[in-house]
């Protein structure tokens, strides 16, 4: 594993990662302010919009799943570079779109490389961190996703507003090539920790892995398939426009910044200790989301506390899954991303159904359902710590 050669130095290396998930989160995330004129200007309807926004998690999770055992394998460095670069260009290919099928190519092409980068940035970031840091660490890097929403996202709809939806594709194109160049200043001499690709099965035969993964599917199914219809179920209850839809997922990204301040105490007790109650503080929130939407002031100011415990929890998986061992660290990550990105999948599509059947409390309760069933298990079967099974080859 690379050393980190000095305090000051690390700080950078990590300002720098939390940027390029910064400027992952930011593409990934504006599409939805923008899709009412882009529709109009491509003469495209609900379907074939819902597919050029659906197109971008197919491509993180196939590119996840395709590049997880050659990610350990690969000079991090150099292989997110050139992600950044294929982002960059499928943004330019968006912007330059003149059917919703080009739109469709250009979101699919940044999936990709996404799916690339988000797992390459986790396993860098626990690669230059030491063990006993290793959850401070990724408590800022995935700060980034908070910057995306809080900062990056607005300020690309009021973008989208001033110079249009395409000026605003170039503009976070632009911000993508400039990590090309950010990622170059981080460590050049990068050791490999695997000299042929890690196959899936080595990587689940490390002891809790397994078990993590089925955590994090529960954990972000149960978010995305909450996230997803939280906007649409609080503006029909309150007559409201898009306005509370934005004060929500603004308040939701302050929490998950703010509990950065808690990444300390998941390394002090560890993440395997955490884990199982984690799951069930977040189970939690999910029955009182619903109750705290009936009120306008309430449906704006509870979101900051789910992003807090959302925050919290991610962390401890992410750390959890980031102490695997070296070599197969990197193929445990993508398919920590796979799964996120399968999870985005399902709770947008399956959960649809009932949500327009039954509500938003029946939704809720399901995510809560999924994440206690998900901690008996971590509380029950996961190990405390991640270690490689002698039947690994």
């Amino acid at each position: 594993m690379t050393a980190v050669t000095s305090a000051p130095s690390s700080q950078n290396h990590l300002l720098i990662l939390m940027c390029g998930i910064a400027a992952v989160g930011i593409q990934a995330l504006m599409l939805s302010p923008m899709l009412p004129d882009i529709a109009r200007a491509l003469a495209a309807g609900p379907v074939e919009i819902g597919i050029a926004s659906g197109a971008y998690g197919v491509g993180v999770a196939l590119a996840a799943l395709l590049a997880a055992p050659r990610l350990g394998q690969w000079p991090k460095r150099q292989a997110m570079q050139i992600a950044f670069a294929v982002i960059a260009a499928g943004l330019a290919l968006c912007a330059a779109a003149f059917d919703w099928r080009v739109l469709v190519a250009g979101q699919f092409l940044t999936g990709l490389a996404a799916g690339v980068i988000i797992p390459g940035t986790y396993a860098l970031t626990a690669d230059l961190t030491p063990d006993h840091m290793r959850s401070r660490a990724m408590g800022r890097v995935i700060f980034g996703w908070s910057v995306a929403m809080v900062a990056g996202v607005p300020v690309a709809a009021i973008l989208s507003d001033l110079v249009d939806w395409r000026g605003t594709f170039i503009a976070v194109a632009l911000i993508s090539a400039v990590m090309i160049f950010g990622i170059g200043l981080l460590p050049r001499a990068e050791a490999t920790a695997a000299s042929r690709p890690v196959p899936y099965r080595r990587a689940l035969a490390v002891k809790g892995i397994p078990l993590a993964l089925v955590a994090t599917f529960v954990f972000m199914i149960g978010f995305y398939q909450t996230y997803t219809f939280l906007g649409d179920h609080a503006r029909h209850l309150h007559q409201a426009g898009a306005w509370l839809g934005g004060l929500i997922a603004c308040s939701y990204g302050i929490g998950f910044g703010l509990a950065v301040f808690f990444d300390g105490f998941i390394d002090r007790i560890g993440p395997a200790k955490l884990m199982a109650a984690a799951l069930f503080v977040v189970g939690i929130n999910y029955i009182l989301l619903p109750f705290a939407t009936l009120n306008l002031w309430t449906a704006i100011a509870y979101p900051l506390v789910w992003g807090l415990v959302q925050h919290v929890g991610m962390n401890v998986l992410v750390s959890y899954i980031g102490a695997a061992p070296a070599a197969e660290r990197s193929t445990a990550m993508g398919l920590f991303s796979f799964i996120t990105y399968v999870a985005v999948g399902i709770g947008g599509g399956v959960y649809g159904s009932v949500y327009a059947a039954y509500g938003f409390f029946a939704t809720s309760l399901a995510a809560t359902a999924s994440l206690w069933v998900g901690a008996a298990l971590v509380l029950l079967f996961l190990p405390k710590t991640v270690s490689s099974s002698s039947a690994s080859p």
